[in-house]
C-alpha cells in the first residue's frame, strides 16, 4: 500500500455503489478495482478516512465503474448489469476483401455483429482485382443492411500496401468516436471473443497498449489492433515506417539503423506497448 500525494486525476471510492464495506471500513470493490490498482505499476491505492468512513482512493486513475447514489439507475434491481452496459470501448473495423467469395464477407459481418460490443464504424476494402458488378452491388448492400456507419474503400493501385490502405481508411473514420481500430481478413474467421478479450485487457486488467498483433508472423494483419491515440501520435504508418517501429523507437527498444536495414524481428521488438494477441 503506497501513500503518495493525491493526484487531481483520481477516484474517491467513498460513496461508490460498488465499494465493498465491512461496517464503515472499505475492504474492496465489486469489480476488484482496488486490488488491481494496488498491484499496478502506474496507479496507487491510497487509504483515506473522514468523520464518516474509511475508504480508498484510486490515485492517477479515473474508474469507469464509479457510480454514486445520484446515478439514474441507482435503485435498479441489477445495478451491476446496468453499469456493465455503460462501460464499453467503441471501436472500428477495417475488413479486407480478398476475392475469396462474397459469402466470406457475409460470414465476417456476422462475426463482427456477434461481438459483445460490435464495431461502431466499419470500412470494407476491395483491392484492384476485377470484381463482378453484381458482387460489388451485393457487398454494398451487405454493408448498408448491417452497419449504420460504414465506408467502402476501393484500392486502384496494384501491390498497394495494406498498411497504407488502412491509414486512408482511418482518415475517413477518425471523425467518429472510437478508441481503437482493427484489421480483419475475409479469408480468416474472427475470434468470437475478440472484443471481450480487449475489454478485459484494457478495462478490467488496466493494461496499456499502442498496438496488438500476432507477434509470430509480422505479415499477418488479422486481428491487428491500433489505439486511436497511438495512430494520432505517430501518424499511423506514415513515411513508410510501420507504426510498431515508431512505438519501439520512441521507447529506445530499436535504433534508426535497424529500421533502415529492415532487419527487425519480434525477438528485438519486445515493447510493453506492442502486445501479442495470443497473450490476451
Amino acid at each position: 500500500m503506497k501513500n503518495p500525494e493525491v493526484s487531481e486525476i483520481s477516484t474517491i471510492c467513498k460513496n461508490c455503489l460498488f465499494a465493498v464495506y465491512d461496517g464503515e471500513t472499505q475492504i474492496g470493490c465489486h469489480f476488484n478495482r482496488t486490488d488491481t490498482v494496488d498491484k499496478h505499476p502506474s496507479y496507487d491505492l491510497i487509504e483515506a478516512e473522514d468523520e464518516e468512513k474509511q475508504f480508498y482512493i484510486l490515485n492517477n486513475h479515473i474508474c469507469p465503474y464509479q457510480r454514486t447514489p445520484s446515478w439514474q439507475y441507482a435503485e435498479d434491481n441489477d445495478i451491476v448489469q446496468r453499469v456493465q452496459e455503460e462501460v464499453y470501448m467503441p471501436w472500428a473495423a477495417i475488413l479486407f476483401y480478398r476475392h475469396n467469395g462474397i459469402d466470406s464477407v457475409e460470414d465476417r459481418i456476422k462475426e463482427l455483429k456477434s461481438q459483445r460490443i460490435p464495431p461502431k464504424v466499419v470500412t470494407l476494402v476491395i483491392d484492384p482485382q476485377d470484381i463482378d458488378p453484381q458482387d460489388f452491388r451485393s457487398l454494398h448492400q451487405m454493408m448498408d443492411d448491417n452497419f449504420n456507419i460504414w465506408y467502402l474503400q476501393r484500392v486502384l493501385q496494384e501491390d498497394f500496401p495494406d498498411r497504407f490502405t488502412a491509414d486512408i481508411c482511418y482518415d475517413k473514420m477518425k471523425k467518429h468516436r472510437f478508441m481503437f481500430y482493427t484489421y480483419f481478413e475475409s479469408t480468416q474467421p474472427i475470434d468470437s471473443d475478440y472484443y471481450s478479450k480487449l475489454h478485459k485487457f484494457v478495462i478490467d486488467d488496466m493494461h496499456f497498449y499502442g498496438m496488438i498483433k500476432n507477434n509470430d508472423d509480422k505479415h499477418d494483419i488479422h486481428h491487428m489492433t491500433i489505439s486511436k491515440v497511438a495512430h494520432t501520435k505517430y501518424a499511423g504508418n506514415g513515411n513508410g515506417v510501420a507504426i510498431e517501429y515508431k512505438i519501439a523507437y520512441e521507447n529506445k527498444e530499436i535504433t534508426k539503423q535497424e529500421i533502415s536495414n529492415n532487419n527487425i524481428t519480434f525477438e528485438n521488438l519486445e515493447s510493453k506497448f506492442i502486445i501479442d494477441y495470443k497473450t490476451l
